[in-house]
């Protein structure tokens, strides 16, 4: 509060142009070295040095300007200053002391928080509310006809434009932080993604979402948004604190600072010329409204954040699903091997069987022959009849219950696993001699606990 306080005393203290009206709008003027301040009763020609002189208009003003003059939306274009009715329509100059209409048009009504732009020779209004929708549209006015006529635009159009904030590089305006309106609720919904027009073809791209960062303008605080241009980048401020972003479009960055005193003369209509911003600032206890001036250079020397990107562009929003897409492909090779390699891998305990959790009871006498397979895959006819000789019976009935033995275990396996385990093969040095070779595509482990 102190440090506010002695801003304004030093304000006060260093400028003399000061008006006594509420009514009234600030434009830029042909010259870098002076500014008009437009009111009903007269304008005043303000130096950037402090020097103001008042002068009565050298005409009256035209009775179709029936509205403040603080709700006049002003353009410098080509070293000639225009006025915009609100929300489109009628048109004016200010040149040589006097106020002229200059377009056969009618108040439109249609475009309330458009934004009037020029570029090269035509001047243009974008977007607006009126008639109870948002508009997206673009009009140029006619010098020939003293009309406005709508623009045809193509591709990646914003379905409406409402109090956005706008920057103007090359040939391209790029437009993002606006409102649109639905027709049957009229509530109000902020977009979030930043779109970019191209001035010579009139398309549309949508280029991504802003960075969640920057806080956008909160619809319940409507009147905190400013935004200028500097240096070929964007500064704008979106809330209730000093809070500043400088935001490069053409490099896809933003960094942050802060200033209470660009804060301060920023909070009303400005403009920014020669390097310095201008902006009206008000005595509380005089009335009087004094016009103080700030240095855009000065920026350079304040501490700057870090930089980061400014929006989320579609090549990398498209690396990122590459990338996406790249990991769940391995993921799933990699779950469907292992996943594989699981099904292949039976567990054999003291009573069953199991795979994936799934387990079946065995008989002693068959849990003995899958235990053989755990050490080696291929196991000899001889191995397998040392679990079925007895000293009663004779070696016929060992034999004939082996291979009982064995084929109902198959079936048995087959029925619960879909899988042939045992394969029976003569062997390559003895054809007399039977060898019992475990499937390639199962693996047995033994977890016997003692």
């Amino acid at each position: 509060m102190k440090k506010l306080i002695t801003l304004l005393l030093l304000s006060w203290a260093s400028f003399s142009q000061t008006i006594e009206n509420d009514d009234f709008l600030i434009v830029e003027g042909e010259s870098l070295k002076y500014f008009y301040i437009l009111t009903e009763d007269g304008y005043y020609i303000s130096e950037l040095e402090g020097k103001s002189t008042f002068k009565e208009y050298s005409k009256e003003i035209p009775k179709s300007l029936n509205v403040p003059f603080s709700t006049l939306i002003p353009l410098l274009h080509n070293s000639q200053t225009y006025l915009l009715y609100p929300g489109g329509g009628l048109l004016y100059t200010f040149s040589d002391g006097s106020i002229d209409r200059i377009d056969r048009s009618f108040p439109h009504r249609n475009q309330y928080g458009a934004h009037l732009f020029s570029y090269k020779e035509n001047i243009f209004l974008i977007g607006g509310y009126g008639y109870w929708q948002t508009k997206s549209i673009i009009t140029k006015f006619n010098f020939n006809s003293g009309d406005w006529e709508l623009v045809n635009t193509k591709g990646q159009e914003p379905v409406g434009i409402d109090r956005g904030t706008y920057f103007i590089i090359n040939n391209k305006i790029y437009v993002f932080d606006f409102m649109s309106r639905e027709i049957n609720t009229q509530k109000e919904k902020r977009n979030e993604n930043l779109y970019v027009l191209n001035l010579d073809s009139f398309e549309w791209k949508k280029l991504g979402v802003i960075n969640d960062n920057i806080e956008l303008i909160n619809i319940k605080n409507k009147e905190a948004k400013r935004f200028f241009e500097f240096d070929d980048k964007l500064i704008l401020s979106y809330s209730d604190t000093p809070e500043f972003f400088v935001v490069d479009i053409q490099n896809n960055s933003f960094q942050n600072f802060k200033d209470e005193e660009l804060f301060y003369k920023s909070s009303n209509q400005f403009i920014v010329k020669n390097n310095r911003l201008i902006g009206p600032i008000k005595n509380t206890l005089t009335g009087e409204t004094a016009f103080e001036k700030f240095d855009l250079t000065n920026i350079a020397n304040y501490p700057i954040g870090e930089a980061s990107y400014f929006f989320r562009d579609k090549e990398e929003f498209f690396q990122y699903v590459y990338f996406a897409l790249f990991f769940i492909t391995v993921l799933i090779i990699v779950l469907s091997m292992y996943h594989k390699m699981i099904e292949q891998t039976y567990i054999l305990d003291e009573s069953s069987i199991s795979v994936s959790g799934v387990s079946h009871q065995l008989s002693p006498i068959e849990i003995s022959i899958l235990s053989l397979f755990t050490r080696n895959r291929n196991v000899l006819n001889a191995e397998l009849m040392q679990l079925f000789i007895r000293d009663d019976k004779t070696k016929d009935y060992a034999v004939k219950r082996k291979n009982k033995t064995i084929v109902n275990l198959e079936a048995k396996l087959f029925k619960f696993f879909n899988i042939d385990f045992i394969d029976k093969k003569k062997s390559k040095g003895d054809s007399r001699q039977l060898t019992y070779t475990l499937n390639k595509k199962i693996r047995i482990i033994e977890d016997i606990t003692e």
